[in-house]
């Protein structure tokens, strides 16, 4: 049997289970009785307050400086049973007469807390009233919703410059952009490292004059005999002699025209003989010998490599051997002459003479000349330096980097150096193109379409001259002569062309 707790008089007592009941009944008997206390003392200050406010509200009425309406006193109950008539009545039918409604407006004025007050006793007391103590401040209201966005107000004066900041860590690398347009291709650059030791040179000039050798035994008694001729056009002087028995024949001969017919009268053509890709470009035929079909060429004005055909025909039909000169080129005023090509070497104040046979590079550097920052002497070629064959042998036109006058220089073969410098007193920026034929410099307007300068070269002396020769389009990047059949090559907008020469002499 279960066990029963008993009392303190041996009886029944209450179970286990009622224990936690009865004290959760007084728990809440408790609570009940502190919200009571509560109540009541909030009851006592409300009531307190609603005293102070009769009192105050007795006063007011007490000292009232104008009349209440008609059977209405100063009772506050009467007051509040007469307006609430008035605010009922109005509810329930269009309310008094707009007349008596406005008199009450201006007479009285109802509170926030529904007390009627007359309107110059609330004035009056207003304005006699003594200003009390500020009371303490109050809690900050809800914040009001945002307001319109005001309009941009006055720039300030800009303020004074910071120290440069701390630089930030470099941002992601972003994506490749639109490839742009391609430039026009430079001159080439500064040359690279010397390279492995190259093939002998040229000999280089004589030297000095040495002393006076230990004289030798006596020969046998020599002949001298010299004569001079003169046939044409040319004057040759014969000197020849004999030494231990053996004859020696010496013959110098100069090309001598007489200054009028030195003169081009006319250019016929063009003749065009084939199309080519490249605007910039040269061809060649060796100015030296006469029965040699081979042509070269070179494509574009920067490279090194010169195509040779065997012919006229492997040439229209595009079959050639490519030859590496060993040296990039600059510009188009290349010439073959006598086996060899010779070309500006690109980057350098240097000329190289390159032996098409026996592929052996000789250089000759050209003081004071114009050569590089695309300050060209034939700038419709980007041309530094020309090469040119006439009659009379090599020669090398360029610009000075002193004055910019162009300068011509004639070469001699064999060594491959200068044997004079002639100044033509021309400046380069009028200059289309230029070659030289019967030793006179020619030079044409600077967009190529006529002949407008030329300079005697032997006397040193400009002549008149005035030939027509293109019409105004396209590029011309090459114009040469050629002395075994008084022809001009050339290089006119990816034409290959030529044009015959008229001298006045062939009159």
């Amino acid at each position: 049997t279960a066990r029963r707790w008993r009392g303190p008089g041996g009886g029944p007592a209450l179970s286990r289970g009622l224990w936690p009941l009865l004290f959760g009944v007084s728990v809440l008997t408790v609570l009940n009785s502190a919200g009571l206390m509560l109540l009541l003392l909030q009851h006592a200050q409300l009531s307190e307050r609603l005293a102070q406010m009769d009192v105050h509200l007795q006063e007011l009425l007490g000292e009232r400086a104008a009349p209440l309406p008609t059977g209405v006193t100063g009772d506050p109950e009467q007051l509040i049973e007469h307006y609430q008539y008035s605010r009922d009545k109005r509810s329930q039918d269009d309310g008094p007469p707009a007349g008596t409604q406005r008199d009450e407006q201006q007479e009285m004025m109802m509170m926030m807390t529904y007390s009627m007050v007359p309107v110059p006793l609330y004035n009056d007391s207003c304005q006699l009233g003594e200003r009390g103590d500020l009371g303490d401040k109050g809690d900050v209201g809800v914040a009001g919703p945002p307001g319109e966005k005001g309009d941009v107000g006055v720039a300030g004066p800009p303020g004074e410059k910071s120290d440069v900041g701390v630089p930030g860590p470099p941002g992601e690398k972003g994506d490749v952009g639109v490839p742009g347009p391609p430039g026009e291709k430079g001159d080439v650059g500064v040359p690279g490292p010397p390279g492995e030791k190259g093939d002998i040179g040229v000999p280089g000039p004589p030297g000095e004059k040495g002393d006076v050798g230990v004289p030798g035994p006596p020969g046998e008694k020599d002949r001298k005999d010299a004569t001079f001729t003169k046939t044409g056009n040319m004057s040759c002087l014969f000197h020849s002699f004999s030494v231990k028995s053996v004859n020696v024949h010496l013959v110098k001969c100069v090309i001598c025209f007489n200054p009028t017919e030195n003169i081009i009268k006319a250019l016929l053509g063009p003749i065009n003989v084939t199309k080519m890709e490249s605007t910039f470009g040269t061809w060649m035929q060796d100015t030296a010998t006469e029965n040699d079909p081979r042509i070269w060429v070179v494509e574009h004005f920067s490279g090194r490599i010169v195509k040779e055909y065997k012919n006229m025909e492997s040439f229209q039909n595009g079959s050639a051997n490519s030859i590496d000169v060993k040296k990039f080129f600059q510009g188009c005023g290349h010439t073959v002459h006598n086996g060899s090509f010779y070309y500006h070497i690109a980057g350098t104040f240097k000329v190289a003479k390159f032996n098409l046979q026996t592929q052996q590079l000789y250089t000759l550097a050209i003081e004071n000349a114009l050569y590089h920052n695309l300050i060209y002497f034939l700038h419709n070629s980007k041309t530094y330096f020309k090469l040119a064959v006439d009659e009379n042998g090599l020669w090398l036109i360029f610009a000075s980097s002193i004055d910019e006058n162009i300068i011509v220089a004639q070469l001699e073969e064999t060594t491959f150096s200068i044997t004079t410098y002639i100044n033509a007193s021309y400046p380069r920026t009028k200059a289309g193109n230029a070659f030289i034929a019967r030793g006179v410099l020619y030079i044409t307007d600077a967009k190529d379409t006529k002949i407008t300068y030329a300079f005697d070269l032997f006397k040193r002396e400009p002549l008149s001259v005035s030939v027509e020769f293109r019409a105004p389009t396209g590029i011309l990047t090459m114009v040469s002569y050629s002395p075994k059949n008084q022809t001009l090559y050339v290089w006119d907008n990816s034409y290959v062309q030529t044009y015959d020469v008229v001298f006045l002499s062939d009159d």
